[in-house]
C-alpha cells in the first residue's frame, strides 16, 4: 500500500511540475510566436508604407486599392538627379541659378542640333548662335574645352530613371501582388483605406491606412495554427484597457508599434 501511494504521490508531483513548467513556458512560447509573426506583419506594412509614399509623391494623394498600388510598383520609374558642381558665389551674384545655366545648354544645344539640320546661310547663323551661346557658358565658368576638344560640364544635372521597385526594396524579393496580404493569416488582406480634407486655408492633405487585427493572423484560422486562446483574449483584453487598436497598423505618419 505504502509503495502504491508513493507511486501516485511521484505521479503528482511530475503532473504538478508539468502544470508549472507550462504556465511558465506558455507566456512565453505565446510571446515569441507573436514576436515572429508580428515582425513579417510590420515588414509587411512598411512595404506597403513605402509604396504609398512614392505614390502620393508622383500621384499628389494616396492609392486606395491593392490592385493599382501593385500595377504602380511594377511599372513606375524614379527619377535620380546626378549633380555636377556647384554655383560658385560670383556666379550667384551675377544672377545664375540652377535653371537658368540649364536653360543656356538647352538652347546651346538645340541651336548646335538645328545647324546640322539645315544648310546654307540658316545652317551658319545657328552655328554662330550655338558657339556664341557655349562660349557664354565657357566665360562664366559652366563649361571647359578640354585637349581633344569635347566640353566638360564643370557644372550640370543630369535626370535618370531607375525601377521604383529597385529603389524601394534594395534588391528584397518583395512580390508586389503579395502586399496586400497579411502574414501567417491564409489569405486574409489588409484593411486599405484613403482620405483627404482641406483646412481653412485651401490646403489639401492626404492620408492612408492599412491596418489588420491581430486575430487574423495570431487566431485559430491563421497558417499554422492558432496560438494559445487564453493568450489572444488577454491580449485583446489590454488592448481594450488602453483603448489600442486589436492590431498592427501603419498611416502616412507611423506604426502603432513605434
Amino acid at each position: 500500500m505504502k509503495k502504491v501511494i508513493n507511486i501516485l504521490l511521484g505521479i503528482c508531483i511530475v503532473a504538478l511540475i508539468y502544470i508549472v513548467y507550462g504556465s511558465i513556458m506558455g507566456p512565453i512560447r505565446f510571446a515569441n510566436e507573436k514576436s515572429i509573426r508580428d515582425k513579417a506583419v510590420i515588414e509587411r506594412l512598411m512595404d506597403i508604407k513605402a509604396a504609398q509614399t512614392e505614390y502620393n509623391y508622383q500621384k499628389g494623394g494616396f492609392c486606395d486599392n491593392f490592385d493599382t498600388l501593385a500595377l504602380f510598383i511594377k511599372t513606375a520609374q524614379l527619377p535620380i538627379t546626378k549633380k555636377v558642381g556647384e554655383l560658385t558665389d560670383d556666379q550667384l551674384e551675377h544672377n545664375w541659378t540652377e535653371n537658368k545655366v540649364l536653360a543656356l545648354y538647352a538652347r546651346a544645344q538645340y541651336a548646335e542640333e538645328e545647324a546640322a539640320k539645315l544648310t546654307g546661310r540658316k545652317a551658319a547663323n545657328k552655328k554662330i548662335e550655338a558657339d556664341t551661346l557655349w562660349q557664354k557658358a565657357i566665360d562664366e565658368g559652366f563649361v571647359e574645352i578640354l585637349p581633344d576638344g569635347s566640353r566638360n560640364f564643370l557644372f550640370n544635372r543630369e535626370t535618370a530613371y531607375v525601377s521604383l521597385y529597385d529603389s524601394l526594396y534594395h534588391g528584397r524579393n518583395v512580390n508586389p501582388d503579395s502586399l496586400r496580404y497579411v502574414p501567417f493569416s491564409n489569405g486574409v488582406e489588409f484593411e486599405l483605406s484613403t482620405a483627404s480634407d482641406t483646412s481653412k486655408a485651401g490646403v489639401i492633405s492626404h492620408t492612408f491606412e492599412a491596418k489588420t487585427l491581430f486575430v487574423n493572423y495570431l487566431g485559430k484560422d491563421s497558417y499554422k495554427g492558432g496560438l494559445d486562446k487564453q493568450e489572444i483574449i488577454n491580449l485583446l483584453e489590454d488592448c481594450d484597457d488602453r483603448g489600442r487598436y486589436k492590431g498592427m497598423k501603419v498611416d502616412n505618419n507611423s506604426g502603432n508599434w513605434e
